[in-house]
């Protein structure tokens, strides 16, 4: 198997990882690790938008209510990515264009892209770019393509991938970190497939910010950032999910607070 990590480093710390298996389909898997951003620190969780058929997870007693609302987020912006983009990408998109123009293109950055075969590093690519001119583009590209999607599936809740996620930050644990490829070698695909057999693939994103909203973590999985091909955008707006799971790292699993989202697509 062929594997690509993309990290990026600034305040932010960006991984993108995707498998290339013998059907030639991509998964790619995210983390992304969310520090003092403050262009995307904003009011957005402050403004309501109600829809009950969108909180799937409302009853689901298993989940913190954290993790509940992580769920319905999701599912406000698959429901209808305009508005979304109109509501909550906008005004990023026009705080990094006042950065732009006051401080112009900003420290020059660069992403990291290794690729893996057999799980084992081949080689390593560098990707320069300035961090104001970069949040802008990412912003743009976002809310341009939110503004012209369609509607997604609405994503349902699944126990069994919520043991996948527990599974895995349990592995993780004496690391107080959470990789992707678990301590035994699972990827997300093979953890979301075993703990909730009715499900054909999964993906996962973790993201580390024990102070932020939830809105502040799906908006910047959403940005990506200095990821070439905005991967963890892709990866959320994935209109093959139909189900999904949220959760966040805690005593006595662990000390610090991780977010790991798994999805899974049903067998049809």
């Amino acid at each position: 198997m062929n594997f690509n990590v993309c990290t990026t480093f600034r305040k932010l710390y960006l991984c993108q990882l995707s498998e290339t298996i013998p059907n030639m389909k991509i998964y790619s898997v995210s983390l992304i690790l969310i520090f003092a951003c403050v262009s995307l620190q904003t009011k957005a969780q402050d403004t309501l938008w109600k829809n009950e058929k969108l909180n799937t997870a409302k009853d689901c007693k298993y989940m913190e209510p954290q993790e509940r609302e992580m769920i319905y987020e999701l599912n406000r912006l698959r429901s209808d990515p305009p508005r979304y983009a109109k509501e909550f990408v906008k005004p990023m998109l026009d705080g990094a264009l006042r950065n732009l123009k006051e401080y112009g293109k900003g420290d020059a950055n660069y992403s990291l892209t290794t690729s893996y075969v057999n799980n084992k590093p081949s080689k390593v690519d560098t990707t320069w770019h300035y961090i104001n001119e970069e949040e802008v583009k990412a912003c743009q590209t976002l809310y341009d393509s939110l503004l012209k999607m369609k509607p997604l599936s609405i994503l349902l809740p699944d126990e069994g991938i919520y043991n996948a996620c527990i599974k895995h930050a349990k592995d993780q644990g004496p690391t107080n970190n959470v990789n992707h490829q678990g301590r035994d070698g699972s990827w997300p695909w093979e953890r979301v497939t075993k703990y909730s057999p009715k499900m054909r693939t999964g993906n996962e994103n973790i993201a580390y910010n024990s102070d932020a909203d939830v809105r502040t973590i799906v908006l910047q999985l959403l940005v990506d950032t200095g990821i070439p091909g905005y991967g963890h955008r892709y990866n959320t707006l994935n209109a093959e999910w139909t189900h999904v799971a949220c959760y966040y790292t805690r005593p006595p699993v662990m000390k610090s607070k991780w977010w790991i989202q798994e999805y899974g697509a049903i067998e049809k």
